[in-house]
């Protein structure tokens, strides 16, 4: 929705318009931010297009986590992300593989939904990776960082920032947010549940609520989802 939205306002004083799609290529989970003079958009490698993307490396645990037969085959090649910039919304600068397994240990596949904030002149990657379905396994959301919003992302903490399951939503989907006040949340969930948490000053880990809570459940009630239209 977000890239087909961007194609149809966008234009120069000269009226240029985007393409539409805006990127090319198959991706999805875009999120758009404003860094400096330019347009940032950092979606997840959907699929490979008619020139399939060179492999990653991997370490000997990587493989193994990938050698799971359970494994949907598609979450295979989502293994990295790209990020693409603009300075006008029309024309776009595509930045390769601004984020690698190479440089997150832990994360073998199913390298999702990337949102990215800068605090303190540094830049900051939230990514789902291994689609965790039990506690027993590795992975959740991460936190890369980078001195650039193009990268070179590299994992921060060495561990998930969240790896297990909360209030029944699976660590995945993660949106960062900056409040008024300069505190910072992380909103995440999947499996129709959702999380908040608060975000330290340096956004490596995280901060209990006044209530001593770590994670707030705010998962809209059945009736609230019924009721919604759209």
């Amino acid at each position: 929705m977000l890239l087909a939205g961007l194609a149809v306002g966008a234009a120069t004083s000269r009226t240029a318009w985007a393409a539409n799609p805006v990127l090319p290529g198959w991706y999805a989970d875009p999120e758009i931010r404003i860094f400096g003079d330019r347009y940032w958009i950092y979606p997840t490698y959907s699929a490979d297009g008619p020139v399939p993307a060179p492999p990653s490396r991997f370490t000997r645990w990587q493989t193994h986590e990938r050698a799971s037969p359970t494994i949907w085959s598609p979450f295979l090649r989502q293994t990295f992300l790209d990020a693409f910039s603009s300075p006008d919304l029309v024309s776009w600068t595509r930045h390769p593989r601004v984020l690698d397994v190479k440089d997150v240990d832990w994360a073998a596949y199913a390298v999702w939904a990337p949102s990215a904030i800068e605090q303190d002149g540094r830049y900051f990657l939230f990514f789902g990776a291994n689609d965790i379905k039990t506690d027993r396994q590795r992975g959740g959301i991460g936190v890369a960082v980078s001195d650039r919003p193009e990268g070179p992302f590299r994992d921060a903490i060495g561990k998930p920032l969240i790896g297990s399951i909360v209030n029944g939503a699976q660590p995945i989907d993660q949106m960062v947010f900056r409040d008024d006040d300069g505190t910072c949340y992380l909103y995440y969930g999947g499996w129709k549940h959702c999380n908040v948490v608060k975000l330290s000053r340096d956004l490596t880990s995280l901060t209990p609520f006044a209530d001593g809570e770590t994670y707030k459940a705010i998962t809209p009630p059945p009736t609230m989802s019924r009721d919604r239209s759209c």
